[in-house]
């Protein structure tokens, strides 16, 4: 019968570890429960599990991440770290553990199970592939020292015995037959064999190579070569990565395996190329390390959503009860900065979970003015910028946000090419593309369009570089000065638009970008709604449960000003508290759904097995899809989510109690 996989959880808050045993004991694991970094060692060292469920933040002298590393000494095991939030100073603590995996609280059973199994899977597939690659090393390593024995022995014994060139011939086509760099090298560093894949690898012959400095023509760094000749001097061999350069001047990554021959006199050394392989793993670390940022920009768009909120409502209060022109206008200055603000979380969340942005007629050259005007702010004196369009330029239908993103990209890389100045210009123009001029751009199609360019007269791109420039991660800049993910985006925009691009570089003179988006030549301009009544109360007494205060403030006092009289509760305990008391006089209760202790879809549900028909409006700042949906219809709950305005709020607030809202609703 097959031992059932044992896993450590530690985690000081009681209920959650009992709670991970549970659902873990169901899926058919063994638990080991320690509440400390210090009982988790004593724990591991016991027991010996198989993989370990880390809370990173622990009380006591010992947190999670401290724990793992120290049980990755003593018994190299898969770790999993559970976390609610992590910044990136933690995240770069814990990556030196080399974590199987994260898990972000709350989760699901089916993430912990799957999770649990790829840590299992992948830990045991390294095993194997450590295991299997350190024999197969120890075999080529012996086999390699072996034929090169023979063959020394056989150019000494040549003269003489006329057999042995035929075995020599056949030894030295062996090594030529395998695929990794061999060659070997005396005390002085001079190259004294060498195989046919070190030609592949490096672009130099036999003849070219032997006789040479293997550091004059690999441009190995001496420091890191002398390391390496010193430990295998003093072990007999070395491992490890070198950065070597081709004839051609491009770098390779090999991982490098050194051996001291028998006769001391030489060293044989056997490279792999492995450039593309640390490629694959950087572009994947990086990716990862995006998929956390995503992560972590949910969770701050939802407290910036609380942010808004107040501000929102506040900036609406002030705009109307303003008694003198300037403070009308700091008010209007305000409204303006909370709606872009709330605009921009919007984009994050878009962002995130990688969907489309509202996409409406508009003039595109507002959107540049706008742009032009903050670049002459921000950008280096030394850049000069310069806008220019057709007075009758068709609008365009699209994003405006996801436009401005677009643009700015653009404009960043043009400054970015020109670190000692010169001219930035941004141009629009109208552009028909007919049937031949489609036909020799892949993605145009014929129709009418306008033409947003944006040249620079910075350094310039080679057509090797220019055929790179859209690849995700591919950056030129510094490492920390880019993600290589801006012109990758700009590209995903224009597709997104139905658009395509061109772009146009010669080095040392400058670069153009060419974006064409489909036009519009007859927008029709729809004229603002009038001004709505905003419906009023009639001293209905609203609860209002929500942990942040500033919401509850700002809620309490809009509502109040329109003629309902409110309470309100700071968490989920307190509202069935005094629900309790006043049920009798409420005509509604409003809820935020993510509160500490009690969350707002529990606390609804408590609320309605107390009174099954108080009408109830729930609050969220919240991404869309994370929103649980089928558990507020359940208990007919509508909902509205953050940030709301005045008008979203007490519309919300009159049709949840004329019972006029659907029953789950997005209201801004």
């Amino acid at each position: 019968m097959k031992t059932p996989t044992k896993i450590l959880i530690t985690e000081d808050e009681m209920i959650v570890a009992l709670d991970l045993e549970r659902r873990l004991k169901k899926l058919g694991f063994d638990c080991i429960l320690a509440s400390s970094g210090e009982q988790a060692l004593d724990l591991a060292a016991q027991h010996k599990p198989d993989v370990a469920l880390m809370d990173i933040c622990l009380q006591g002298e010992m947190d999670g991440i401290a724990a793992a590393g120290r049980i990755r000494l003593q018994n190299e095991i898969p770790i999993i770290y559970l976390t609610a939030n992590a910044d990136e100073h933690t995240l770069q603590r814990a990556e030196i553990t080399h974590p199987a995996s994260y898990l972000l609280k709350p989760f699901k059973e089916r993430e912990l199970h799957i999770c649990i199994e790829m840590a299992l899977i992948n830990h045991a597939l390294q095993q194997e592939l450590r295991s299997a690659r350190a024999e197969m090393e120890k075999k080529v390593i012996a086999r390699t020292a072996e034929l090169l024995r023979t063959n020394e022995t056989l150019r000494k014994e040549i003269l003489s015995r006329q057999e042995s060139e035929a075995q020599v011939r056949e030894q030295a086509a062996l090594l030529d037959k395998s695929r990794d760099a061999i060659f070997v090298r005396n005390l002085e560093g001079q190259i004294l064999y060498w195989n046919l894949s070190a030609e592949r690898l490096y672009g130099f012959s036999k003849i070219d190579a032997i006789g040479q400095s293997i550091t004059d023509i690999l441009h190995t760094n001496t420091e890191t070569e002398a390391k390496a000749l010193e430990r295998t001097l003093h072990n007999g061999e070395w491992m490890g990565e070198l950065i070597h350069q081709h004839r051609s001047g491009k770098e390779r990554i090999v991982e490098s395996r050194w051996t001291f021959m028998p006769d001391k006199s030489a060293i044989l050394i056997v490279e792999t190329d492995i450039s593309e392989r640390k490629l694959i793993e950087a572009q994947f670390l990086r990716a990862q390390r995006l998929e956390s940022v995503g992560a972590l920009a949910s969770g701050i768009a939802h407290d910036l959503n609380n942010v808004f909120t107040p501000l929102l409502m506040t900036a609406q209060l002030l705009t109307e009860e303003a008694t003198n022109p300037d403070s009308a206008r700091m008010a209007e200055i305000m409204l303006t900065s909370a709606n872009r603000g709330s605009k921009m979380v919007k984009q994050v969340l878009m962002f995130v979970r990688g969907s489309e942005g509202e996409r409406q007629p508009f003039r595109i050259e507002h959107l540049v003015k706008e742009l032009v005007s903050l670049l002459r702010e921000t950008f280096p004196k030394s850049i000069r910028l310069r806008s220019t369009y057709t007075e009758d330029l068709w609008s365009v239908i699209g994003d405006a946000t996801r436009l401005h993103q677009l643009l700015m990209n653009l404009c960043v890389n043009a400054r970015d090419a020109m670190p000692a100045g010169g001219a930035l210009t941004i141009a629009l123009k109208n552009f028909s593309a007919d049937e031949a001029y489609a036909g020799l751009h892949g993605e145009a199609q014929p129709g009418e369009y306008v033409c947003l360019s944006v040249s620079d007269t910075g350094t310039g791109m080679s057509a090797e570089l220019k055929q790179k420039i859209f690849d995700p991660f591919f950056t030129t800049k510094e490492p920390g000065k880019g993600t290589g993910l801006g012109l990758a985006t700009v590209q995903s925009v224009v597709r997104e638009h139905g658009g395509f691009l061109n772009v146009e570089s010669t080095l040392g003179t400058g670069t153009s970008f060419h974006i064409f988006l489909p036009g519009c030549n007859d927008l029709e301009v729809t004229p603002e709604p009038a001004q709505l009544q905003l419906p009023r109360g009639n001293g209905q007494q609203i609860l209002i449960i929500d942990d942040e205060r500033m919401v509850r403030e700002i809620v309490k006092t809009a509502l109040e000003a329109f003629g309902y009289r409110v309470i309100t509760a700071d968490d989920g305990a307190d509202a069935l508290s005094k629900f309790a008391v006043n049920q009798n006089d409420l005509a509604g209760v409003i809820v935020d759904l993510q509160m500490p202790h009690l969350n707002g879809v529990s606390c609804i549900q408590t609320l309605r097995r107390i009174n099954k028909d108080i009408p109830i409006l729930s609050i969220s700042g919240s991404m869309e899809n994370e929103v649980p949906r089928a558990e507020l219809e359940s208990q007919q709950a509508a909902f509205l989510a953050k940030p709301f305005t005045k008008g979203a709020l007490l519309g919300a607030v009159h049709q949840m109690l004329t019972g006029a809202m659907s029953t789950v609703t997005t209201a801004r």
